[in-house]
């Protein structure tokens, strides 16, 4: 989507914010050749096989770490480490043709034998990429740079998972330093990581794509959108991605020296239902939530009416969207018969809710929504990601909580009993498994159809989908236009201009 301005408040109320803020000042502005990046949630660490959080790969993949393939802008599949690909009649085994000339940062070739080891390691991993590819059963190689992929069966998702976490390819032998050592094939490797507060990346001045386009990647976590914010009107950074405050857009209207970039994701604010837990198995009280709260007036209050609405956990992008009417609109009478229905009128709700503002703002209306139908509704903030991914996303310690979820394609983790969710039916993993392993033709509407009926069983409450906001200086050319996949896609990112003139640096 097109780049467009927005307006700047006036002078004095920015210099009010920025006063509260140990922020850099305007000469502290990126050195030439360096960006300087403001962003929210911070990696635990460096290693996306053993740990959950979306930060890792968001700031690792692509930029240092490269798949198989990729997903470019638009959620489509393009090659990346694999330049090309030939699945067998029985479509069991695919044959991957590798790009020639590749290196890890260090020097090491990438070759057959990195690919090997990085997918059969996949059984290895702890965190849900390892799973979506766990249909791969063996690996063989044909030559230095062909390596053949067995499946236990066929599987029409393969190449969109391996675009993914799934699909990075590892040098040989570092699975124990991933948590604090990167050594990657792509433009920029790490040069050093303060966990919550900066990841450093340096060019790779061998990378196969040729120059990097910046010298320097700097990424500064923020713990509330006011710090980032005002990193940006002081000068202390350059883009700030993924802004979870749209209010606060106001202030970079009409101001030559910003541009907004306002496009779309694959992101989803849910509100997970712990079917784990009685009386959450029971279908009426799911129900019950799903008609308690309204997803438009959470969106309203926490996204400032950007994004979109939502029916199930698919996104406008994926093939199988469907724009049916919600199965469960807002009807707080609706949710009170339910509820007593269900001998559930009495209910206790533990409410666990991530720190970040976002979630903060979310939870408050659910919560208030909730108690308006009679609900005793306790909230916990937990620190995220690390306490949150401990207690609630691994432990599966709560009732309710609220997350972005981002990966792409992700409405199958349902399917998966040890995600979040939860969520166990049979009849929906059998559909799933046909749309996986059947006829190619038939993939989309067997999804079109799981996606539905994970909706119909009230699964989670879907809030709405996520809008991608982006502030640049206008110096600044290749920020990613929309979040299709798990990457913060920096790899185009330039600088143009002189940020001092602001003429043409040429």
């Amino acid at each position: 989507m097109r780049p467009r301005p927005r307006a700047l408040i006036a002078a004095a109320l920015t210099a009010v914010l920025i006063s509260g803020c140990a922020v850099g000042t305007p000469e502290s502005q990126s050195a030439e050749g360096e960006i300087t990046v403001a962003l929210g949630a911070s990696p635990v660490n460096l290693d996306y096989t053993s740990s959950s959080g979306a930060a890792i790969p968001q700031a690792l993949l692509y930029n240092v770490y490269e798949s198989l393939f990729k997903l470019d802008a638009n959620g489509e599949l393009q090659p990346l480490l694999a330049e090309d690909y030939v699945i067998s009649e029985d479509r069991l085994t695919y044959t991957m043709y590798l790009r020639q000339g590749v290196t890890f940062s260090d020097g090491t070739p990438m070759d057959a034998r990195a690919v090997k080891y990085s997918l059969d390691r996949l059984d290895e991993w702890t965190t849900a990429p390892g799973g979506l590819l766990s249909v791969i059963e063996s690996t063989a190689i044909v030559d230095d740079h062909t390596v053949n992929v067995h499946l236990s069966a066929p599987d029409n998702m393969l190449l969109d998972n391996l675009a993914g976490p799934g699909g990075t390819v590892f040098k040989p032998g570092t699975e124990g330093e991933l948590a604090s050592t990167a050594i990657g094939t792509g433009p920029y490797t790490v040069e050093s990581y303060t966990p919550g507060t900066t990841l450093r990346m340096v060019a790779n001045d061998d990378y196969w794509g040729g120059e990097p386009p910046a010298e320097r990647l700097t990424l500064d976590y923020y713990a509330d959108m006011t710090a980032q914010t005002n990193a940006l009107l002081s000068g202390g950074a350059d883009v700030g991605l993924a802004l979870q405050s749209p209010e606060l857009l106001s202030q970079f209207e009409d101001d030559p020296a910003f541009v907004v970039h306002e496009g779309t994701t694959n992101g989803e604010m849910v509100m997970p239902i712990n079917m784990r837990r009685e009386p959450f198995d029971d279908l009426r009280v799911r129900q019950a939530l799903r008609h308690a709260v309204d997803g438009d007036a959470v969106r309203e209050v926490a996204a400032e009416g950007y994004g979109a609405p939502l029916n199930s956990l698919v996104p406008p992008t994926d093939p199988w969207y469907d724009d049916r009417p919600d199965p469960y609109p807002y009807d707080p009478d609706r949710a009170r018969e339910l509820l007593a229905e269900a001998g559930a009128e009495d209910l206790v709700i533990d409410f666990k809710v991530p720190s970040l503002p976002v979630y903060q703002t979310t939870a408050q209306v659910v919560a208030s929504q909730l108690r308006d139908v009679g609900l005793d509704v306790r909230t916990e903030t937990l620190e995220f990601p690390a306490v949150w991914l401990a207690q609630v996303f691994s432990g599966h310690d709560f009732d309710i909580t609220v997350i972005n979820v981002v990966e792409p394609k992700d409405v199958v983790q349902f399917s998966n009993p040890d995600f979040v969710y939860g969520y166990q039916n049979p009849e929906a993993d059998e559909i799933l498994n046909r749309a996986r392993t059947g006829d190619p033709d038939d993939y989309v509407p067997l999804m079109r159809e799981y996606a539905n009926l994970v909706s119909d069983d009230a699964a989670a409450h879907f809030l709405y989908l996520t809008p991608w906001l982006t502030v640049s200086r206008a110096d600044i050319e290749g920020v990613m236009p929309n979040l299709a996949g798990e990457s913060y896609d920096m790899t185009q990112m330039r600088r143009t201009t002189d940020q001092n003139t602001g003429q043409d640096g040429s």
